[in-house]
């Protein structure tokens, strides 16, 4: 997409006032897994890889500067809304999930959102879709506002995707207590610690199933065109959000 293009589509966005911050995190990165699972500090390096062998660690990255770029995009066109955005990471690294957790806990403004981005594979190799994990209601007295953010942003990360991928689909949110054998995410542990994060609307954004030979073709080996599309999907669902909050 022309940035002329963006930037007339941009103007097409509500002028809400205010000044906001979204914290993205981009999932994985650097070359090992860095932190430790006695203290829900552990972070993977990498977990998917496409059939081609782009790693989930530099996709997640990628979109996730794309994201910020487009975000400054939106904002520079509508002054009198000021949209900020913090990555948890700017390169190849793996900061553990507690350090991710001090990032969000340290922006200021506080955050408006915090999304953590990632891509997702299947044991069978079968399943397509975008999807989003929140905290489990049991632990999350915010759970209906995650919920409801999250499922607003799955739908405009869908809609973006399904333009490249057949059959791609738009899933619920569901919880992470099939995570780690029922304890949950640990970036959310994390998150959980820093009070001022509590009512921050959070998830794990899973883009697409990476796994699948028609991703490989349709999206990633054309992500020049395709990501920034999913990145101003994404950026423009959490600017109208924060905007309006």
């Amino acid at each position: 997409m022309k940035p002329a293009l963006l930037i007339l589509l941009a103007g097409c966005l509500p002028a809400w006032g205010g000044s906001h911050l979204v914290v993205i995190d981009p999932g994985h990165g650097g070359n090992h897994d860095v932190g430790s699972k006695a203290g829900r500090t552990l972070s993977a390096s990498n977990n998917a890889t496409s059939p081609a062998g782009s790693q989930e660690k530099d996709l997640t990255l990628e979109l996730s500067l794309e994201i910020r770029k487009q975000l400054a995009v939106m904002a520079s066109s509508h002054r009198g809304t000021r949209i900020e955005c913090v990555l948890t990471r700017t390169g190849d690294s793996n900061p553990d999930f507690a350090q991710r957790a001090a990032t969000c806990a340290a922006a200021k403004p506080a955050p408006a959102a915090i999304v953590s981005i990632h891509f997702n594979a299947s044991t069978n190799h079968d399943s397509l879709g975008s999807l989003a994990v929140i905290p489990h209601q049991s632990t999350n007295p915010n759970y209906q506002a995650d919920r409801a953010f999250s499922s607003g942003l799955i739908q405009a990360t869908h809609g973006a995707v399904a333009r490249f991928v057949a059959g791609s689909q738009a899933s619920e949110p569901i919880s992470d207590n099939h995570l780690h054998f029922g304890s949950g995410a640990n970036f959310f542990y994390q998150l959980a610690l820093h009070p001022s994060l509590k009512t921050v609307p959070k998830c794990l954004l899973e883009v697409e199933f990476i796994d699948r030979p028609e991703v490989d073709r349709q999206l990633l080996q054309h992500r020049r065109e395709t990501f920034p599309v999913i990145a101003r999907a994404i950026a423009g669902y959490l600017y109208e959000t924060c905007a309006k909050g």
